[in-house]
Parts: structure tokens; C-alpha cells; sequence
């Protein structure tokens, strides 16, 4: 009798956990799965520059469309402006790595401006560079005016900076989403 008591309770169980296992593959296909917020690929950097005094416009690019780390840039702009003058500046970010569905990021950076920055750091260039635009407390820096002065060589680097939670107007803080360094001529 032990024997057959035995015998039920491990078919018993055996079932029960098959039940469960099977139970437990299922899932409601009405709950979709949590959207992470993957980084984007950024394929390129398109510097809109408008001279105030003349009204001439200046664009610049850096085009690398596998992104960063695989083929060389296609494109990588030197800017070249003129001594003693001031620019307003708009800055565009894409995703061109497909040509048919081109994908402006710029957009996706403004809705979530309270979440990145985009900072300027010129390197022995005279060239003062000022973001205009905000989240409403922080810069955010799509939208800037570059003030130069006297004739010089140097790079200006260009960083986007996505800081959930982190921002308090610096670029210290976040991680770095792309960082291009443009070569950069006032004659």
C-alpha cells in the first residue's frame, strides 16, 4: 500500500509541475514588452550656419553612415568662417545609415531636451559659442550663436550628452552619445 501511495503522489506532482511549466510558457499577448531606450545610431552632424551681418549661409557636415568604429567618414567638413563676425548656428543629427528611410534625430533630442545637451568646446580657435536654445532651466544646444574673433586654426568639438536624471547645465555628467571634433579655420 506504501508502494501505491507512493506511485499516486509522484504522478500527482509529476503532473502538477508539468501544468505549471506549461502554464508558465504562456504569456498575454496583449502586454508588450518594456521599450528600452537603446541608443540611437547617429550616421550624422549637419551645422547650419547664417552669417548675421550678410545673411550668407554655411552648412557643414560629418558623415560617417555605418556609424561610429566601422568604415572611415565619407564626409568630415572643415569649417571655415570669417574673422570678427557672428553666426547663428542650427544643428541638425541623423541616422542616414539608409537612404530610403533617413531618420531625424534632431527631433527625438528635443522632445527629450530635459535628458541631453549638446556642448561646444572650441581648442585654439577664437570662437565663442553660445547655446540659445533650453529644456526650460538647462541649455540644451540645437540652436547657438558663434561669435569669432582674430584669424586662427583649431578644432571645435561638438558632444551630445544624454543625462537622465543628471542634468544641471555642465557636460561633465552623462554619456557621451557621439563627439566629433571638426577642424576649424577663421581667415
Amino acid at each position: 500500500m506504501n508502494k501505491q501511495f507512493l506511485l499516486k503522489t509522484l504522478t500527482y506532482l509529476s503532473c502538477f509541475a508539468a501544468i505549471a511549466y506549461a502554464i508558465s510558457g504562456c504569456t498575454d499577448p496583449s502586454i508588450l514588452p518594456v521599450q528600452t531606450n537603446d541608443k540611437e545610431l547617429i550616421t550624422t552632424i549637419k551645422i547650419d550656419l547664417s552669417d548675421t551681418l550678410t545673411g550668407k549661409k554655411l552648412n557643414y557636415f560629418f558623415r560617417d553612415l555605418d556609424g561610429i568604429g566601422g568604415k572611415a567618414p565619407s564626409q568630415w567638413d572643415t569649417i571655415t568662417l570669417e574673422d570678427s563676425s557672428y553666426y547663428r548656428m542650427n544643428l541638425k543629427i541623423l541616422n542616414e545609415s539608409n537612404a530610403n528611410a533617413v531618420e531625424d534625430i534632431t527631433q527625438e533630442i528635443y522632445v527629450e531636451r530635459a535628458n541631453h545637451i549638446i556642448c561646444y568646446t572650441p581648442l585654439t580657435v577664437n570662437a565663442i559659442i553660445n547655446r540659445t536654445d533650453t529644456d526650460g532651466t538647462y541649455p540644451l544646444g540645437l540652436a547657438a550663436t558663434w561669435k569669432t574673433g582674430s584669424n586662427s586654426l583649431g578644432e571645435i568639438t561638438i558632444t551630445l550628452k544624454h543625462q537622465p536624471g543628471l542634468k544641471n547645465g555642465g557636460c561633465n555628467a552623462g554619456e557621451t552619445d557621439i563627439e566629433i571634433k571638426f577642424w576649424t579655420v577663421i581667415k
